[in-house]
């Protein structure tokens, strides 16, 4: 065999023994991983990499190193997965940086950190201001977790006692042009049901290149071609849509509120509604 050839080859071995190695030991980003993992990691690449260009050297010299390499890295994350004091050896603890707005500039030197690092850790969680911090703590894989004082901290619904309805899952029905038909499955819709959606916009499958579609049956899409102009649903559709929501609306708040007065009228009218949709859909649906 031609020494181009080998090369070829072995280079086609190495990609798949990296590919597959990498599918089976990290199951997350390389990010998370620490420095140990990485360093091994390396040493996998260079040892295939030096089996690949150096053709004098067996193959099997090249593969035993790449084995042990991840014989190493697996009993690695198993001794991880089952001793605290290894992961303490391995990585260390996370390490405060911030406390009550004041930098700790010890820390920092001792953790080789500067104040541009800790700056853009800091904004990468979306904090711009060191007086807005309440405490920051150096995790091992390198990232800067961020507290806010509580006064900084953003405004939730919960602070003023709004209930806020649960977030409807969502599910990709259409890929590429291709319909999804395990995702139209878990939402209990049919290929026929989405048909007739693709129809009301004016759209068939083959054009949309992305689909989602929520429990209420909401369906919001990417086109191929932007130019094309989906038709929007008719003013009988939306009027459909919106009493069907606001009877799903009303029922979610019965649920989650625990006053029995509150929970007797979410049903009172939310029986009403149903009782709306069903004298209305034969004229909506006309």
């Amino acid at each position: 065999m031609a020494g181009w050839q080998e090369v070829i080859l072995r280079s086609f071995l190495a990609i798949v023994l990296l590919i597959a190695s990498a599918r089976l030991l990290f199951r997350g980003s390389l990010y998370r991983l620490g420095v140990v993992e990485l360093v091994l990691v390396i040493f996998l690449g260079a040892s295939l990499a030096f089996g690949v260009v150096q053709t004098s050297v067996p193959i099997a010299h090249g593969l035993i190193a790449y084995f042990v390499g991840v014989l190493a890295i697996a009993g690695i994350l198993w001794l991880k997965q089952k001793s605290k004091v290894f992961r303490f050896m391995l990585h260390g603890t996370p390490v405060p940086v911030v406390k009550n707005g004041k930098i700790l500039e010890d820390e920092l030197k001792k953790e080789r950190l500067t104040s541009d690092d800790l700056l853009y850790g800091m904004r990468r969680r979306g904090v711009f201001n060191v007086q807005d911090v309440e405490f920051a703590m150096l995790e091992p894989t390198g990232e800067i977790d961020v507290l806010l004082k509580s006064d900084q901290e953003p405004l939730k619904p919960g602070d003023l006692n709004i209930q806020k309805a649960p977030v409807k899952e969502t599910e990709t029905v259409i890929v590429d042009g291709k319909v999804q038909d395990e995702a139209l499955a878990r939402l209990g819709f049919s290929r026929d049901w989405l048909h007739e959606q693709l129809d009301s916009q004016g759209a068939i499958v083959e054009n949309a290149f992305l689909a989602q579609v929520d429990r209420d049956g909401t369906m919001t899409m990417d086109l191929y071609d932007d130019q094309i102009k989906k038709k929007q649903p008719k003013e009988k559709q939306q009027l459909l849509a919106s009493i069907k929501s606001c009877q799903a609306q009303l029922e979610i708040f019965s649920l989650e509120t625990e006053n029995k007065d509150a929970k007797l009228m979410y049903d009172r009218l939310a029986k009403k509604a149903d009782q709306i949709r069903e004298r209305l859909e034969p004229y909506l649906k006309s």
